[in-house]
């Protein structure tokens, strides 16, 4: 017998425990999926970032270095009108790809 691409649909639905470790998997995907999101807006943040940031940024003095962490790490704060626009993209983009992918072997 072959494997097939979705190893989880070979096994045979009439088991309680495969329902249950498919559930499992549903609650996985269902909590992980926000968990992405996070780490991509804000790296889309700092791609969509203000220009004049960048090319304006100034050295920290040696009493100003304590307070900054590190020029690539340094704290801003996202407005919430981007905020819900990356991850309305973000959502939107993931919900278009898993509409039109129908296998993904």
């Amino acid at each position: 017998m072959k494997v097939k691409a979705n190893i989880i649909a070979m096994y045979p639905s009439t088991s309680l425990f495969i329902a249950i470790g498919q559930l499992a998997i549903v609650i996985l995907v269902l909590f992980s999926y926000p968990l992405q999101v996070h780490p991509c807006r804000n790296c889309l943040d700092k791609v969509f970032a203000d220009g004049n940031a960048l090319i304006h940024h100034k050295v920290p003095t040696d009493e100003e270095e304590e307070d900054v962490l590190d020029g690539d790490h340094a704290p801003h704060d996202m407005t919430p009108f981007k905020h819900t626009v990356l991850t309305a993209a973000i959502v939107a983009a993931g919900f278009t790809i898993a509409f039109f992918v129908n296998d993904l072997q």
